[in-house]
């Protein structure tokens, strides 16, 4: 006889659902750690009954939502369910809802899919069990419903009975780890039902801006194209790896030392082009039209097809796939259009107030050097930023021991480039390249540095000990990371690993902190104004006119008042316009 036990357990190890799928229905797994299924036990069978007369919860309440019949499902006790369309709903039974705890599968997917049939609902406490898994193993690569449950909706009893037992394998877990149930129930849980928020207001775009814009970098696309003809003497597809390399390799005769060959010849791509930088006229042409390209696909071209009825675009803030816990932004992604070029800040003017309204941005300065500096315990970086010195002004200075008022810009902005880097373990290398200095004048540079921010550098070793004694590296707040290749014999991965736990600490703070913030902004705000966007350091909100003033006094005191723990001044500055290209 087969054991389908272990045949049900081999393929959820393995991450073959469909075919765990094709298994009797009454097999389920359950998980005995991190919410998973990784065990095969028959959860009890939740049986079906009318929907209830009265608006009345004792405990927690399990919701979710069927999204080919519209009925909402629920269960109150782990041995039954009931069902009903979600526009039948009493709402005595949603204003009862409102007074308890939530537990769904995605609480901001639930409210959007609710909203999409006019139902809006208030909620107060939730538990989000998708993202309870994030916040348990942010590595774990399955955290789809049936991969936390074991069932899905093809079979809801099994589906039912496996949130329940993920719910409840999930508060045991927060029991054990106070620090990580403080963040669930503090920030990311919290922060679902505000990002479905932001996410339901979305953001005005104007199209004849981008429209244009799209026509000029299509023009400026075409002149690139024929001066990169002209210098090749003869045309080609620029978007044609093969084409290329035989243009720049074979034509052109450029020097293939260093250059990665493929089965189409050699590589074209950016690491490469990077070596050939000072090599052809050419490479430079080639950059500006495959960043003309891209910001004409992702952006002008493909935004405006995107837009509600309203010309407003929604975008979707996703917590749970960076490990740091910072927040994600896809369909589109709007975290990614360039900052400090003017393509990118031309595409930004297309991002506009609504009439009458004005956009508000609050934008945390040296937000990480300043977690840094905390984290590190480094007493003088600390103190210098409690004074308000130009921290990359003083760096240079103590660097090349010269007084603050003598340092030349070339030598500030050196100092810029590896205050920032050194959280993310620049190599004089790479100094070299951002700066134009020698790799002798880099490698002196970061080690002079390292000396001065000794706490810094004492820091990251620290993290990186941690990370090889633990298996994990964690934030401030306690968020962690697990750092299962930080012990590899690979050394690319193992390289890797240690790059990622470094950053953790500083990056996972920072998120924690922006969250807090996203949350008391939202509380703080009321009638006077709403957050549309989070993107990196800084929030976006749109308000009335009149409101400018009010609304900037609150983001910039909650945001530089959001953590008196620690021992240093956040400064936050704020801006206003008409469009987010003014900010």
């Amino acid at each position: 006889d087969i054991d389908l036990n272990k045949v049900a357990a081999i393929l959820q190890r393995l991450e073959f659902h469909s075919l765990t799928r094709r298994l009797p229905k009454h097999m389920q797994q359950v998980s005995d750690d991190d919410s998973s299924i990784t065990q095969v036990a028959e959860l009890p069978k939740l049986t079906e009954r009318d929907w209830p007369t009265t608006a009345q919860f004792d405990g927690p309440v399990l919701l979710a939502f069927e999204e080919a019949s519209g009925d909402l499902i629920m269960s109150t006790q782990r041995d039954w369910f009931c069902r009903q369309p979600a526009r039948d709903v009493d709402s005595s039974i949603w204003s009862a809802l409102g007074l308890v705890k939530i537990v769904a599968f995605d609480i901001k997917q639930l409210l959007h899919q609710l909203a999409a049939r006019d139902v809006h609902i208030k909620i107060d406490e939730v538990h989000d069990i998708k993202q309870g898994a994030f916040l348990i193993d942010p590595l774990r690569r399955d955290r789809s419903l049936l991969g936390l449950t074991g069932a899905d909706f093809d079979n809801i009893p099994a589906m039912m009975a496996g949130l329940w037992r993920a719910y409840d394998i999930q508060v045991e877990k927060f029991a054990q780890s106070p620090k990580l149930r403080d963040i669930a129930y503090e920030l990311d849980f919290p922060l679902t039902k505000v990002l479905f928020e932001i996410e339901d207001r979305g953001v005005l775009i104007d199209p004849t801006v981008l429209a244009e814009m799209s026509n000029r970098l299509q023009a400026r696309h075409r002149e690139l194209e024929q001066k990169m003809y002209s210098m090749a003497g003869e045309e080609f597809n620029i978007g044609s790896p093969a084409q290329l390399s035989k243009i720049l390799f074979e034509k052109l005769q450029l020097p293939t030392q260093g250059i990665k060959k493929g089965k189409t010849g050699y590589s074209t791509g950016q690491a490469e082009l990077d070596k050939l930088r000072n090599q052809h006229p050419i490479i430079e042409l080639i950059e500006q039209t495959r960043e003309l390209a891209k910001l004409k696909n992702t952006y002008t071209d493909a935004l405006p097809k995107l837009v509600d009825e309203n010309d407003r675009i929604h975008t979707t803030f996703n917590q749970d796939v960076a490990a740091t816990g910072r927040l994600s932004s896809t369909q589109p992604n709007l975290q990614n259009i360039p900052i400090r070029t003017e393509l990118g800040r031309e595409i930004r003017r297309a991002f506009i107030a609504a009439p009458g309204k004005m956009l508000v941005s609050a934008d945390y300065s040296q937000f990480e050097l300043r977690l840094a500096a905390v984290l590190a315990g480094d007493e003088v970086l600390i103190a210098d930023f409690n004074r308000g010195v130009d921290i990359h002004t003083k760096s240079a200075s103590d660097v090349y021991g010269v007084a603050m008022d003598q340092v030349t810009k070339d030598q500030r902005r050196a100092a810029k480039v590896i205050n920032f880097g050194v959280l993310y373990g620049m190599s004089p290398h790479g100094l070299a390249a951002a700066t134009g200095m020698s790799f002798g004048e880099a490698k002196t540079f970061i080690d002079q540095y390292f000396e001065l921010r000794a706490p810094i550098r004492q820091f990251i070793n620290q993290t990186l000990d941690q990370a090889r004694r633990d298996g994990y590296v964690e934030t401030f707040y306690g968020r962690r990371r697990p750092t299962p290749d930080i012990l590899s014999s690979n050394f690319m991965v193992r390289s890797g690993a240690e790059r990622a736990a470094a950053n953790m600490p500083i990056q996972g703070t920072e998120a924690d902190l922006m969250k807090r913030a996203m949350l008391r902004i939202e509380e703080q705000l009321g009638d006077k104004g709403q957050q549309i966007l989070q993107i990196h350091d800084s929030i976006l909100v749109e308000c009335d006119e009149a409101n400018v003033e009010s609304v900037g006094q609150i983001l910039k005191r909650v945001m530089e008042s959001i953590a008196p723990e620690l021992p240093i001044k956040l400064d936050v500055d704020v801006s206003y316009g008409k469009d987010w290209g003014e900010l």
